[in-house]
């Protein structure tokens, strides 16, 4: 829920509950007020009524549709009361004052009565007015104060989509426009400070990256060279030559390893950015034609069923690392014989192949997890869940008679 929505649903509740008893409120205060003007007009009704009575002899020509005289031996205290008329088939509340008088050595009980209708509607007369000015106000306040956050929040919104095009692969420090809010000023300070630091820590990572592999490589190099030499030499025993395989069987593992792990740290650290248009059918084939001598010595038939015209949105290199790497697991992992089918239902790209079912505890995704193959590094498919993870890919890995490597891509990426 935005800032504004939520600032406005809360307005809008405060004032209904406001308008609801305010309304409440004022319907009795003004009923009060003007209930407390119609007595002092039946008081001066009163009054009048008196002095007519002492200019006419006979106090029952005073009486009218309004105005009753009874005689009566009470003579008690003045007092109000309310009542009801039938006028017209309809009935009418009436304001009445009762008193008593004495005339010609008589006491008279006198009601004198005044309609509320004309009152009443006035009293709603009032009542919609000032509501109507209370909402009207209050509408005005709350446009004024819509506006006001939404001018305010118009700078967060800036830096809000600055931050969402920045690429952390191209790290640059970003500049953000000064607010008459100090909160969002505050805000923005830690975002400048934020890309700084990410900034500094980007390059003193690729820095240390790239001084790792050359750093790590060059003394490997070095070692298998002289391993090498040594191989050759003409005096060595069985023995040594043996021990002299290991190390350079073991010196190209390392080397191996090595390059994974350098391309999984650049892969965290956004380092390939640059993306192009790769037909999918075309790079599968190049990736099979590169593993063909192994495909013919395990008779490894494989099945295609890939729309030609569909392209992959991907950095060429870790497109052809990710379909090297699958690849090269479904033959590595296939049987004498078997099967590899590769085929894409709309976005739905499933790579299978035959095999045994994998010694494997664990997820199969994690870094050096591996099966009983020796010649495997346990890192592959851990490259490609890290390659998938870059492109935001779902990949899942199920076993029901076959292997099977399922992923999802979105708008040919």
């Amino acid at each position: 829920m935005k800032l504004t929505t939520k600032t406005g649903l809360s307005f809008i509740s405060s004032s209904a509950i406001f308008f609801l008893f305010g309304s409440v409120f004022m319907y009795y205060a003004v009923r009060v007020i003007l209930a407390e003007d119609l007595s002092s007009r039946l008081y001066q009704m009163q009054n009048d009524f008196i002095e007519n009575l002492n200019e006419n002899n006979d106090i029952n020509l005073l009486k009218s549709k309004h105005v009753f005289i009874n005689k009566t031996d009470k003579n008690n205290i003045t007092s109000f009361s309310d009542t009801v008329l039938i006028e017209y088939d309809q009935y009418v509340l009436y304001r009445k004052i009762r008193f008593y008088h004495s005339f010609n050595q008589s006491n008279y009980k006198i009601e004198i009565l005044q309609s509320q209708a004309q009152t009443d509607l006035l009293i709603w007369r009032i009542v919609i007015l000032n509501v109507a000015l209370a909402m009207s106000f209050f509408l005005i306040i709350f446009f004024l104060n819509h506006l006001s956050v939404k001018r305010g929040l118009r700078i967060f919104y800036k830096t809000v989509r600055k931050l969402e095009n920045y690429n952390i692969g191209k790290p640059e420090l970003i500049f953000f426009e000064n607010s008459e809010i100090d909160e969002l000023n505050k805000l923005t300070d830690v975002f400048k400070k934020m890309t700084h630091k990410i900034s500094n820590d980007y390059k003193e990572q690729k820095e240390y990256t790239e001084n790792v592999s050359h750093e790590i490589q060059t003394p490997l190099a070095i070692i298998s060279a002289k391993a090498d030499e040594l191989l050759q030499s003409e005096n060595l025993k069985k023995t040594e030559l043996e021990q002299l395989e290991i190390i350079m069987n073991t010196t190209t593992r390392l080397a191996k390893i090595n390059q994974a792990l350098i391309l999984l740290t650049k892969i965290d650290n956004r380092f390939y950015t640059n993306e192009e248009s790769i037909p999918l059918l075309k790079l599968i084939n190049e990736k099979l034609n590169f593993f063909k001598d192994l495909l013919s010595e395990k008779k490894v038939k494989v099945k295609l069923d890939i729309d030609s015209t569909y392209t992959l949105l991907m950095n060429s290199y870790l497109a052809d690392t990710l379909f090297l790497n699958l690849i090269k697991n479904a033959i590595m992992h296939n049987v004498v014989n078997g099967e590899i089918i590769i085929k894409l239902d709309s976005s739905t790209l499933s790579i299978i192949n035959t095999g045994q079912k994998l010694n494997i505890t664990g997820d199969i995704f994690k870094r050096f997890i591996r099966s009983d193959n020796k010649d495997s590094l346990g890192i592959g498919l851990s490259i490609v869940k890290k390659i998938c993870g870059y492109y935001l890919i779902p990949i899942s890995y199920t076993f029901n008679k076959d292997h099977e490597f399922t992923l999802i891509l979105k708008d040919g990426k």
